[in-house]
C-alpha cells in the first residue's frame, strides 16, 4: 500500500510539473541554427506580431500584425512552446509586448487557432525601429522589416536580390593618396574598408562602414558613413548632418540613362556589360562617362563592387584632386576582383611615403598639364639612377612604358594617340614606385 501511494505521489509531481513549467526541447537532429535562411523551414506561417499576454507557461496570445508567408487567416493567435513533449521553444526567450517576426508551424491537434514555435532553430526574430535584429542571410545581420517582407521567398534560398554590396563577407582595398606639390612629398596608402554594424535614421536601417590602414585587418574604426540597398540594384548612402539619404548607385540603369547626383546629371550611362569574378559568378557592369565629355574614357561601376574610382562616392569619380583607386575586392576572404593598378594579388595592399629628403633628389614636374599632343617631364637636377616611367588610364591599365637612363634632365613623348580622359604617370627606380602624378590629356 504504501508503495501505491509513493507511486501515485511521483506520478502527480511529475504532471505538475509538465503543466507548470516548460521543460527541455526534445533532441534535434542538428545544431540550433541561428541564421534566418537557414533556421526557418518554408512550411512554416511567417508573419510579423505582437505577443499580447502569456497565458500559461506552454502558451502566449499573439497578434497577427500582418502576413508576410503562408498567411494566418485569425488576427489573434495561441502560440505554444515547450510543453515537455514536443520540440518547441522555451518561451521565457521571448517578451510580452515585443514584436517579433515569427516562423510557426501548424498544431491543429490543439485547436485551429494554436501554432507551434519550434525549438531546434530559432524562429523568433525581434523587430525594433523597423528593424527585424538578427543573422538574415550569411553575410548579412539585421534588416528593414520592408526589405525581409517584400523578398522573403529569395530570403528563405538564402540569397537577396541585390545585396551583393552590404555583405558584412565583403572587403576593398582602395589607394588613396597623392603629392603635396609645396614640397613634393608623395604620400600614397592602402585603406581597407568592410561593413559592421548597423545606423538607423529615419525609420531606416543603414550598414555603416568601417576601414582600417592596417594590413594585417586590425583597427577597425568606424565611419560617419552608412549605406542601404533596395532589390534591384540601389544603393542609398547616409551622412550625418543631411537630413535625407542619396542615391549613389542604380545597377539596373541601361545605356543612355543620366546619372542624378545632387539633382544634377553630371554621367551618364554609355555602355553596359558584364564581368566575371574569380568565382565564376557575372556581375552587372556600367560604363559611366561625364555628360561635358561623352567621348573620353568612362569609369566602370560594378554590381556589388561599385565605382573603381571613389567607390563609396562615386560622384567624385572624375575629380582629379582627390585619388582613391580600387586594388582589390575580397568575400570571404577570397579575392574575387583586382584591377590593373594592383596587378594581381600582390598589389592588393600598397603603401609610398616619402620624406622631404628624399623628394629633393627627385624633384620632378610634368608639363603641360593637361596635355593635347606633347608631354614633357623635367627632373630638377639629373638623376643619378635609371628610372621607368609608366603610364595608366583611369582603370589602372598601362597604356605606356618608356625607359629614362641614368643622369636624364628633361624627356618628352607624344600623346596624341590617346583618348581623352584622367591618366596616371609612375615613376619607378628599381621596379619600386618612386612617385606618382595625375595627368589629364584633353582633345586638341
Amino acid at each position: 500500500m504504501k508503495f501505491r501511494t509513493l507511486t501515485l505521489q511521483l506520478f502527480f509531481t511529475l504532471l505538475l510539473n509538465l503543466c507548470t513549467q516548460p521543460a527541455r526541447s526534445c533532441s534535434c537532429a542538428g545544431p540550433y541554427d541561428t541564421v534566418f535562411c537557414a533556421a526557418v523551414a518554408p512550411n512554416t506561417h511567417i508573419f510579423y506580431g505582437k505577443v499580447l499576454e502569456r497565458t500559461h507557461p506552454s502558451y502566449m496570445r499573439v497578434a497577427v500584425l500582418e502576413n508576410i508567408y503562408r498567411p494566418i487567416a485569425q488576427d489573434t493567435i495561441t502560440m505554444m512552446g515547450q510543453d515537455g513533449v514536443n520540440c518547441g521553444e522555451n518561451l521565457d526567450r521571448l517578451s510580452v509586448g515585443t514584436e517579433y517576426v515569427l516562423a510557426l508551424y501548424d498544431e491543429p491537434i490543439n485547436g485551429q487557432d494554436t501554432f507551434l514555435l519550434g525549438g531546434c532553430s530559432q524562429n523568433f526574430y525581434p523587430v525594433e525601429s523597423g528593424l527585424v535584429r538578427g543573422h538574415i542571410v550569411p553575410g548579412l545581420t539585421d534588416i528593414a522589416y520592408e526589405t525581409l517582407r517584400d523578398n522573403i521567398t529569395d530570403i528563405l534560398d538564402c540569397r537577396l536580390p541585390g545585396q551583393f554590396f552590404l555583405s558584412e563577407n565583403n572587403r576593398w582595398n582602395l589607394l588613396f593618396g597623392g603629392i603635396n606639390f609645396s614640397n613634393g612629398n608623395i604620400n600614397m596608402y592602402t585603406e581597407i574598408f568592410e561593413f559592421r554594424d548597423t545606423i538607423l535614421h529615419n525609420g531606416r536601417a543603414y550598414k555603416r562602414l568601417w576601414s582600417t590602414r592596417d594590413s594585417l585587418l586590425t583597427g577597425f574604426e568606424p565611419m560617419g558613413v552608412g549605406f542601404r540597398e533596395e532589390a534591384g540594384g540601389k544603393i542609398y548612402r547616409y551622412q550625418p548632418g543631411l537630413a535625407e539619404e542619396e542615391l549613389v548607385y542604380d545597377f539596373s540603369l541601361e545605356p543612355g540613362a543620366e546619372v542624378i547626383f545632387g539633382g544634377f546629371p553630371f554621367y551618364f550611362v554609355r555602355a553596359v556589360d558584364s564581368v566575371q569574378l574569380a568565382d565564376g559568378s557575372q556581375r552587372r557592369r556600367l560604363e559611366v562617362v561625364l555628360n561635358a565629355a561623352p567621348s573620353s574614357d568612362g569609369v566602370f561601376w560594378i554590381e556589388g563592387l561599385g565605382s573603381e574610382i571613389n567607390t563609396f562616392f562615386p560622384e567624385g569619380s572624375f575629380i582629379i584632386d582627390g585619388y582613391a583607386h580600387l586594388l582589390c575586392f575580397y568575400q570571404n576572404e577570397e579575392l574575387l576582383h583586382s584591377t590593373e593598378l594592383a596587378n594581381g594579388p600582390e598589389g592588393c595592399y600598397q603603401a609610398l611615403v616619402t620624406t622631404e629628403e628624399e623628394s629633393k633628389a627627385l624633384t620632378w614636374n610634368l608639363f603641360p598639364n593637361p596635355v593635347s599632343d606633347l608631354l614633357n617631364i623635367r627632373f630638377g637636377q639629373p638623376t643619378t639612377h635609371a628610372l621607368h616611367l609608366r603610364l595608366r588610364n583611369h582603370l589602372g591599365q598601362v597604356v605606356g612604358e618608356w625607359p629614362l637612363p641614368a643622369h636624364t634632365e628633361r624627356a618628352s613623348w607624344e600623346m596624341d594617340g590617346l583618348p581623352p580622359g584622367l591618366y596616371f604617370v609612375e615613376l619607378r627606380m628599381n621596379g619600386k614606385l618612386v612617385g606618382k602624378e595625375k595627368l589629364l590629356i584633353c582633345d586638341l
